[in-house]
């Protein structure tokens, strides 16, 4: 009874301290949570706490421990992100492609609490008496986590009220912690079976000065949240930490950067002039989420990756458009990126030449609308399947920004007309900002059109698309990039980052997709924007005198001709593609293929034993399993050890008597006669070493052992 007590108590405190750990991680995200995904967050912890759980189980030391749980996160990131390559191999697309960025947005702090959590959760189960001073790390750490809102508003909880029972918890939660870690098990005895004396008057007393402590913190803390103001800072994810890419374009955030890197060189015959270059769109809206990518299940819509040769796409045969060609050439963008104007109806990528500056040279063909006249003449609404009008229109019936957009559109009746007066109306009167600022409620979108008034292309382009939809009017938000007719030289085009930008698409029927620009041109007073620089010269000049060095060399990478050699290949293409579609379904493959290793690992050198009639080789590989077994949750043998020593040490260290089954394998490896009976025997000792090793070693200890593919070193006893 008093173990199974003590084994009670112990897990009680190790849930209760992971619990209190799990607490400050959820204030932080609270706090960040523009910036964080909770389940990403989550499952560091939950990764860091059973990590440290399975290298104190399996007695590992301290120091190869440490080396272990700092190598595994950037393991795993590694295995993940040969996962991701594998399915943008597969499924060419921006959900695809933005896998890596938002798996990297959210490691880096991952990191943090990975760390503390593993290394508080290793030192409690090592050390019990490391639990008091975790309390008093983790009073620091509460400190630090609530500080960096002190001296305004509070905005982790809707009221303070909730914000004192949830501090108060936390206070309780951390007395029981105490109690729990510093009371012995029997009142005659404190000293615990690790040998440790405590003293569990001093654990109390500690517990009474620190609560009182801690609740007058919370009380100045909360007296300073009643001070006002306005939370300052907040945001999404920053830009900072990506190499150039439209994530910051896709969401609202309170603030953004721009940078002057040059992302691409644009090339088309013509006037120079103002062209809008599309990456994707984003076409699927929830309440909840805002716009995302995604698409109508009836709505074909053309690749977002460049492909390996030239391709066609089908050409809906949209009016009043004409054909143009450009070439892209880039520099700083991801290379599969398939970068062009509205609407390509034909991708040729280009042979890059040898010491090329750019990364990706391609050509694309397309089916522009240059002049606005043809929608201008569009009065009724343009007819739509209902499927993909529901799609389109969807918008989360806000109230407030369908009244705004009906004000706007009142006693107006074209098609054209309505969109046109929404565009107008943001342009008009709304300014343009780089620090939008944060919504008090968390509504960012709300925020712009009814307070500040005032954000970045991305905040006009979702505004626009949602009135629209309010209306009835099919649209969606595209990104990509504006293009500066000022940077123009010999039809050439620099384009930089922050010439990022998005617009709406609104669908007109046979005229296809027209684009809209909200974004007001009128900067917001008082903030210090800085104008971006004008182009490079000397770099487009370099730029361009390469290209012209080497344009007769540019040639369209065709399909080679096929052969006896490129069928072999291609059969290995097809190969290499089934393995990359079953690498899709990774969630289900990897455990697969890892319960297949352990298989191989662990069972498969025993099974031709076990599958044998001969009752010697089948009893040597009964003990075999035994072995693996004990291996698997640090009770293996050691080299300087015979069987036997090792049943002894075995017996006498965690009380399961291997000794029976040992003899049984001796008399099968060395005596005369070994038969059927003798076996029979070892059967009814290895059923005895069963009952015992279920008895003495926990479940959550035997999982981690089968799970554990080579056995955990042991720490010497």
């Amino acid at each position: 009874m008093p173990r199974r007590s003590e084994t009670g108590r112990a897990l009680a405190l190790f849930l209760l301290r992971s619990l209190v750990l799990y607490f400050l991680l959820v204030n932080v995200f609270l706090q960040l949570s523009d910036q964080l995904d909770l389940p990403f967050q989550s499952a560091a912890f939950l990764l860091a706490v059973l990590a440290a759980l399975a290298m104190e189980k399996s007695r590992l030391r301290f120091l190869p421990s440490l080396v272990v749980a700092a190598l595994l996160p950037f393991a795993l990131r590694a295995l993940f992100f040969l996962v991701f390559r594998m399915q943008r191999a597969v499924v060419a697309a921006p959900a695809t492609d933005f896998l890596f960025f938002y798996f990297d947005k959210d490691f880096p702090p991952a990191l943090v609490g990975y760390g503390i959590a593993w290394l508080f959760t290793f030192l409690a189960l090592r050390h019990r008496r490391f639990v008091i001073v975790e309390a008093a790390l983790n009073a620091i750490l509460l400190i630090l986590v609530f500080w960096t809102q002190a001296g305004y508003k509070l905005t982790v909880y809707p009221h303070p009220s909730y914000f004192a029972w949830v501090l108060s918890m936390f206070v309780l939660a951390e007395f029981f912690v105490l109690l729990l870690a510093g009371i012995p098990l029997r009142r005659d005895n404190h000293t615990r079976a690790d040998g440790e004396r405590v003293d569990a008057r001093a654990v109390v007393s500690f517990s009474w000065i620190l609560v009182p402590l801690l609740l007058v913190f919370f009380l100045f803390l909360l007296s300073r949240y009643g001070e006002g103001a306005v939370k300052a800072g907040g945001g999404l994810m920053k830009p900072t930490l990506f190499r150039f890419d439209f994530a910051p374009y896709v969401r609202l955030e309170s603030e953004i950067r721009t940078s002057d890197q040059a992302v691409m060189l644009f090339r088309t015959e013509g006037k120079a002039e103002r062209y809008l270059l599309r990456r994707f769109v984003l076409s699927g809206y929830a309440a909840n989420q805002g716009f995302f990518m995604d698409k109508s299940p009836d709505t074909e819509e053309y690749p977002t990756v460049v492909p390996d040769a030239t391709e066609i796409f089908r050409d809906p045969g949209f009016r009043d458009r004409d054909a143009v060609s450009q070439e892209y050439y880039f520099l700083t963008l991801d290379p599969s990126s398939l970068i062009s104007l509205n609407y390509p109806v034909r991708v040729t990528p280009l042979q890059n030449w040898k010491s090329s500056s750019f990364l990706r040279v391609y050509r694309v063909d397309s089916r522009v609308m240059r002049s606005p006249a043809g929608p201008r003449r569009i009065t009724a609404q343009p007819d739509m399947p209902g499927q993909d009008l529901a799609f389109y229109t969807r918008s989360g019936d806000d109230a407030e920004i369908a009244a705004l957009a009906q004000q706007i559109t009142k006693g107006l009746t074209g098609y054209y007309e309505k969109a046109a007066a929404v565009e107008a109306y943001l342009k008009t009167n709304y300014l343009y900002s780089l620090k939008p600022g944060i919504a008090e409620d968390g509504n960012q979108l709300h925020h712009f059109l009814f307070v500040s008034k005032k954000g970045y292309c991305s905040y006009f382009a979702f505004a626009m698309a949602l009135m629209c939809r309010s209306l009835g009017i099919p649209a969606r938000v595209a990104v990509g990039f504006y293009v500066d007719p000022q940077s123009e030289v010999l039809n050439f085009y620099e384009v930089r980052a922050f010439q990022a930008h998005a617009w709406v698409e609104v669908s007109f029927g046979d005229l296809g997709w027209v684009e809209f620009d909200p974004t007001s041109s009128n900067l917001a007073p008082g903030e210090d924007f800085t104008p971006p620089p004008a182009p490079d010269r000397d770099l487009m000049a370099r730029l361009i005198a390469e290209i012209v060095k080497n344009q007769t060399d540019v040639e369209d990478l065709a399909r080679p001709t096929p052969t006896a050699l490129g069928t072999a290949s291609s059969i290995g293409q097809e190969i290499a593609r089934i393995a990359l579609l079953v690498a899709r379904l990774w969630y289900v493959v990897l455990p697969a293929l890892f319960a297949l290793f352990l298989f191989c690992a662990k069972l498969l050198p025993s099974l031709p034993g076990l599958l044998s009639r001969h009752p010697r080789r089948r009893m040597k590989s009964l003990y075999s399993l035994a072995m693996v077994r004990l291996t698997g949750v640090g009770y293996g043998r050691k080299p300087v050890e015979s069987p036997l020593e090792h049943a002894e040490r075995v017996r006498a260290t965690h009380t399961i008597d291997l000794a029976p089954v040992v003899q049984s394998y001796l008399k099968a490896s060395f005596a005369d006669q070994f038969d059927a009976a003798d076996l029979a025997a070892a059967r009814a000792r290895l059923s005895a070493f069963d009952v015992q090793w279920r008895k003495s070693v926990p479940a959550a200890r035997r999982i981690l052992g089968i799970v554990n593919p080579v056995g955990a070193p042991a720490r010497r006893v």
